[in-house]
């Protein structure tokens, strides 16, 4: 049976907005129905210790006949073969693509390799305000607050939306 899943996009390197259309594509290929793609927009990275280039970011909502774990493994072979880039004391690295799982099929999960949902998403701008798009009425399992009082109790970040992430559908 298809699990809904949210899928957040994000890059700061090299042609952002065609690196985040190349992963869309690849997600759709994993997806049992039509991909729903949120706008891209441009946002200020976030968590960064230097000065890094601002974010292309998107969500996608794919359905998905696989475990949560296979999934991430999927996610992270689609990051190495577009170039993604990881560090090896868990700081913050500028990427050609970043792809997270921000909900599984409601799904609360917390392993060594996957927090279901993601443990930061709810408080993200660059993911709530995407999310908001594709799916006006979600509602992160285990908060309280609707998506209007997520973006609202957020940190504050310079978004821009830009283009539509589907420009063919």
């Amino acid at each position: 049976m298809s699990k809904s899943t949210y899928i957040a996009l994000g890059s700061n390197l090299g042609n952002q907005e065609e690196n985040l259309r190349l992963a869309a594509t690849e997600l759709q290929k994993i997806s049992t129905s039509s991909l729903v793609a949120s706008s891209i927009w441009w946002s200020t990275p976030e968590g960064f210790d230097e000065n890094v280039a601002a974010f292309c970011n998107a969500v996608v909502l794919i359905k998905v006949e696989m475990t949560a774990e296979k999934l991430l493994v999927r996610l992270k072979e689609i990051e190495q073969q577009m170039g993604r880039a990881r560090s090896e004391g868990g700081s913050y690295l500028s990427r050609t693509i970043d792809l997270d799982i921000i909900d599984y099929d409601l799904t609360v999960l917390k392993t060594e390799r996957l927090e279901l949902p993601h443990p930061r998403a709810a408080s993200r701008k660059f993911v709530l305000l995407p999310l908001q798009e594709v799916a006006p009425g979600y509602h992160f399992p285990g908060i309280k607050h609707d998506l209007e009082a997520l973006i609202k109790m957020a940190p504050e970040n310079a978004m821009q939306k830009s283009s539509r992430l589907n420009p063919w559908g």
